[in-house]
């Protein structure tokens, strides 16, 4: 039997246990199901959405199947990328991190750079990390040019642009940076406090 047939089969099976499902919480009234099924490398996904009506979903998968010694990261123990105030204060202390802060010039200087920073620019990021040479790197800012594997922290006014540069970063290879969630905001009103 072809792996095809196998996956056809148990879809199938799938499909069946999944309207046998759907019609057990139609009793109980629930206004949304959503159940997902794991069957060798095929994920079936049912939903019911304020209606009668079940649509199972296929989604075919590379993964290896789920083995019972497989160990797989809870929600609770998934990594945070988030940093707080008590974590920008170590992080100031330790030259092995790099923090980043990606205000404007404007702001920049209104308020001063975030203390033990280096400034550049939101849009100029990706960029800088990835054209400038280890040499440039530490003439422009006095610092060790990154590489993947630095700690960088991301900083801005309140965290949500130096968010979107920690995604844009992370996906060009810098699975170690972080989000200074508070951004100037945190920091300014920690340092009054």
């Amino acid at each position: 039997m072809s792996n095809t047939h196998k996956l056809i089969m148990n879809f199938s099976r799938s499909q069946q246990f999944c309207k046998f499902i759907s019609s057990k919480m139609l009793h109980n009234n629930s206004p949304i199901i959503s159940k997902t099924f794991v069957s060798h490398k095929l994920k079936i996904t049912s939903h019911k959405i304020l209606s009668n009506h079940v649509q199972p979903a296929v989604h075919f998968s590379n993964s290896t199947p789920l083995n019972s010694d497989t160990k797989t990261m809870g929600a609770d123990e998934k990594k945070s990328f988030d940093v707080h105030y008590d974590g920008i204060l170590k992080a100031q202390n330790d030259s092995n991190v790099l923090i980043i802060d990606v205000r404007e010039k404007e702001e920049i200087d209104e308020t001063g750079k975030l203390p033990g920073s280096i400034h550049i620019p939101m849009g100029e990021v990706a960029n800088t990390l990835l054209s400038l040479t280890e040499n440039d790197f530490k003439d422009k800012f006095n610092r060790s040019k990154p590489s993947k594997d630095t700690k960088i922290i991301l900083s801005c006014r309140s965290g949500k642009r130096s968010g979107m540069v920690q995604e844009e970063i992370q996906k060009l290879g810098y699975e170690n940076a972080y989000n200074y969630v508070g951004g100037w905001l945190d920091w300014e009103s920690n340092k009054k406090a």
